[in-house]
């Protein structure tokens, strides 16, 4: 008897869990496009990629160099494919956006 209780219980918690982490997920979707559907939040975006060398080698010749490379470019690609998974349409926007900001500059 206690048995079943305690399966029952657990089964519940895990369904509580499983509901919490999918509500999460979806809060941190709407946020990844509120902040998208910004000019300033996709420029934000794009500098951060940039800054994570997202778009370069992480290669430098030093492994502590490459290592530390490698781990900023992981969070940024990390970024960049929470962004193509919710909303891949804002990409091509941040990335025009971005082309005609260094044109002007």
């Amino acid at each position: 008897m206690s048995q079943v209780y305690d399966q029952e219980e657990n089964e519940q918690r895990l369904e509580e869990e499983q509901k919490k982490a999918a509500e999460l997920a979806k809060r941190d979707d709407q946020d990844i496009e509120n902040i998208m559907n910004t000019v300033s939040g996709r420029r934000f975006v794009w500098s951060l990629l940039e800054e994570t060398k997202v778009f370069t080698s992480s290669f430098t010749g030093d492994n502590n160099a490459t290592n530390f490379n490698e781990g900023q470019r992981n969070a940024g690609l990390r970024v960049f494919s929470n962004v193509m998974r919710v909303c891949p349409d804002m990409w091509l926007v941040m990335a025009k956006e971005a082309k005609e900001e260094d044109g002007n500059a």
